[in-house]
């Protein structure tokens, strides 16, 4: 045997044989399927939305401009959220309105909803409002809101001050059922809903008092008292999350 003859017949002993194409196909077919089957699970894992939208007519009607010793001004000071493309994202709704009771009380009212909240897409809080607008916060606290013998909410109170301006706020933000008191609670509200399988909704419901004084708090309670004693059942849903017309939320 020639010396090239005998190179050749070693390199093919000691060369590992070539994959089959039976074996080749095999494989991709496994590996194929494995891909597939984390699609899926991404798939079926990705939250879907729990509430559908609704026009800007059907939000309104959903608070009465009328009620108990209430009615709606034609004027509105509020401090809105910054005007920002983000902004514009955080909520299909905004809803502002004055309130003037028959002792001469004013309460500025702010509903601010979206249907879906997504990832970093989520609700401002007023603290952070009115400090962009120019505001000194010298107060924000939680606060145990009594709606009646089934509704307590966790709410927070704050004091914002500016020149000859001193404003009472008493507010609460929504994710699904949940009532998260800062960021870090909005987060894990959203965390919460999604492994549940769906995108929460999420509101922020403020109502503000100027220069009232001691009478701030009180009036303020009474307002979201009366407001819901005259809400629909809709209307209940968005504000507490109730799951169904006979339940509101419980804290």
């Amino acid at each position: 045997m020639s010396v090239e003859d005998e190179t050749k017949a070693h390199t093919e002993a000691t060369s590992p044989a070539a994959p089959s194409k039976r074996a080749l196909s095999r494989r991709h077919l496994l590996m194929g399927g494995a891909l597939l089957a984390v699609s899926g699970l991404a798939l079926a894992r990705r939250p879907t939305r729990r509430f559908q939208s609704m026009s800007t007519e059907q939000f309104e009607a959903l608070f009465p401009r009328q009620f108990g010793n209430w009615h709606v001004l034609p004027t509105s000071e509020l401090i809105m959220p910054p005007e920002s493309e983000l902004a514009d994202k955080l909520y299909e709704h905004i809803l502002t309105r004055s309130y003037r009771n028959d002792k001469g009380q004013v309460v500025m009212f702010l509903v601010a909803y979206s249907s879906v909240q997504i990832d970093d897409v989520q609700v401002h809080r007023p603290e952070v409002c009115y400090a962009v607008s120019g505001f000194a916060i010298d107060n924000n606290v939680p606060f145990t809101l009594k709606i009646n013998d089934r509704i307590t909410v966790p709410a927070r109170s704050v004091e914002a001050n500016a020149t000859l301006r001193n404003e009472h706020i008493l507010y609460w933000t929504r994710v699904d059922t949940h009532f998260p008191l800062s960021w870090g609670q909005q987060r894990l509200a959203m965390l919460a809903t999604n492994l549940e399988g769906f995108y929460p909704d999420g509101i922020l419901v403020r109502a503000s008092v100027i220069n009232a004084g001691d009478t701030a708090i009180p009036c303020l309670v009474g307002f979201y008292r009366d407001l819901t004693q005259h809400c629909s059942p809709a209307a209940l849903r968005i504000l507490y999350g109730a799951r169904d017309a006979g339940q509101a939320r419980i804290a």
